[in-house]
């Protein structure tokens, strides 16, 4: 798994356009600016405030819409992402057959951040 978000110098990054939290900046104790998704997955080595800002931005809510895969006791899951907090992660099973992206709302899985068993597809 990879490094966990730091509690210290860590805040919550709000995207300029409309206020949405999108990610999370921690400030080294070298002055310098590390993004991380909502995730809690480190974007970019750490660099000015103005480019971990901008990456945040542009990565927005895009994990909503994305494929991913859930490991499940051996097996690779296909799941939705259907709620992040700030310390979990909800997804649920993609509905089988459906002609639009679809998950099943009655499995939903409620994982700990961070995690090693959620990957895009």
């Amino acid at each position: 798994m990879s490094e966990p978000l730091p509690s210290d110098n860590t805040f919550d990054h709000l995207r300029s356009l409309d206020g949405e939290h999108v990610g999370f900046i921690h400030m080294t104790d070298d002055g310098g600016f590390v993004p991380y998704d909502l995730l809690h997955r480190r974007r970019a080595e750490a660099g000015d405030l103005d480019a971990a800002e901008a990456l945040l931005d542009e990565l927005g809510l895009r994990m909503f819409i994305e494929e991913w895969w859930l490991d499940d006791g051996g097996q690779q899951i296909p799941v939705l992402i259907q709620e992040v907090r700030r310390d979990r992660v909800v997804v649920a099973p993609t509905a089988e057959g459906a002609i639009a992206k679809a998950a099943d709302m009655t499995a939903a899985i409620e994982l700990l951040l961070p995690t090693d068993r959620l990957h895009s597809r």
